[in-house]
């Protein structure tokens, strides 16, 4: 594996009302190599079972720690740990393959996680529309070319043993683009891979990525609600304030560009979030982005005290990227996510002074992707604060 331990810094002024607080740094380095958490020669329940979602835990109300990284088939890692978990083979989740695109239900990736009594487990789900399986829509019958994507909600009232969308589509949307679905456009568009979810006061948050079309500008976007189990209720960052109401599919009658989300330090987050944890000492959030920058390739942190503002990215683990390798790369690297087992949080949504990097070991088969794909997480010490 290339690159052993690399400290980075990350250093963040907070300023108090009257006087100048001292700059704040956190610390974080990585220990050791990269340790597998499921093989999928050895693990795969079919051989579409593999991690293509950023690793995301919780609780439930017996203790029993479910982790989700899965497909568009959803599975879970159960165990009393994150360091003891098995894999299991019963399907929690998965799109209902629906050819209408307003309906926003095809083929769903459930992405992110949130409970506070470990019954009722509320989910947000990345929805593709593969318009190349429905030539009348997407003459040129090209995956990319055509794909619309979508943020909607699901919800498990046992314990995160099953989920079902939150209502019946297309009510279940979280977030979608204001205009309607166009086809053949030669891009693909909409809101896509949401971090996992996090609670700052008295709202939830949560990232996803937006790519440039129309109005809305390519970027990561925040979005925030008060109320988990209404999907209309998340509202977007518009650059001032969280006043971004998404509509589906041009249905407002108002202007598209009142219903587009402003991305978030564009200079910093150039890549997709994650994940977002909160360090419990320091009280600064950390970011996880796989991406490439000022020429270097690997993951890379960024801490912030609000959500909003971020420190210039630090190079945490240097490696190639689902999106950037080469042919004389053994493994390609993506969706990396810090979980620490010894979170107090039934979300594991904090970290203290140590963590791991779970990320998404895509092995190479003369140069190209396929379905083996491995679980391994790489541990960090983070230190300050």
């Amino acid at each position: 594996m290339r690159n052993a331990a690399i400290a980075l810094v990350l250093g963040l002024t907070l300023i108090a009302p009257s006087t100048p607080a001292p700059a704040q740094t956190l610390t974080i380095r990585t220990t050791g190599e990269p340790e597998t958490v499921t093989s999928w020669q050895r693990d795969a329940c079919s051989e579409s079972d593999a991690p293509d979602t950023p690793a995301r835990a919780f609780r439930d109300a017996s203790g029993i720690v479910h982790l989700i990284a899965s497909h568009s088939t959803a599975r879970a890692l159960t165990g009393p740990s994150l360091d003891a978990l098995r894999p299991n083979c019963a399907v929690i989740f998965q799109g209902h393959g629906q050819d209408d695109p307003r309906l926003h239900d095809d083929r769903s990736w459930i992405s992110s996680f949130y409970t506070m009594d470990g019954k009722t487990v509320f989910a947000l789900v990345s929805n593709e529309f593969h318009a190349q399986k429905r030539r009348a829509l997407c003459p040129s019958g090209e995956y990319m070319r055509c794909w619309r994507n979508s943020i909607t909600a699901a919800v498990s009232t046992d314990g995160g043993v099953s989920f079902r969308l939150s209502s019946a589509p297309p009510n279940h949307t979280v977030a979608t683009l204001p205009y309607p679905y166009g086809g053949d456009v030669g891009q693909r568009t909409g809101y896509f891979a949401p971090s996992n979810i996090v609670r700052n006061g008295d709202h939830w948050y949560a990232f996803l990525w937006a790519e440039r079309f129309g109005a809305q500008q390519r970027g990561a976007c925040l979005m925030r609600t008060d109320n988990l189990a209404d999907p209309q209720s998340w509202r977007g960052w518009d650059g001032k304030a969280f006043s971004v109401r998404f509509v589906r599919d041009g249905q407002s009658g108002d202007a598209p560009e009142m219903h587009l989300c402003a991305p978030v330090a564009p200079g910093v987050l150039q890549g997709t979030v994650r994940s977002i944890v909160r360090q419990r000492t320091s009280g600064l959030f950390i970011a996880t982005l796989a991406m490439t920058r000022d020429g270097r390739t690997g993951i890379w942190t960024t801490t912030s005290p609000d959500l909003l503002t971020w420190s210039k990215p630090e190079l945490l683990w240097t490696a190639p990227l689902l999106f950037r390798y080469g042919c004389g790369d053994a493994a390609a690297f993506d969706y990396p996510a810090l979980l620490d087992p010894g979170s107090p949080s039934r979300n594991f949504d904090d970290v203290g002074k140590t963590a791991y990097v779970y990320m998404t070991r895509l092995n190479l088969d003369k140069c190209k992707i396929t379905w083996n794909r491995d679980l391994v997480r790489l541990r960090v010490e983070i230190d300050g604060g």
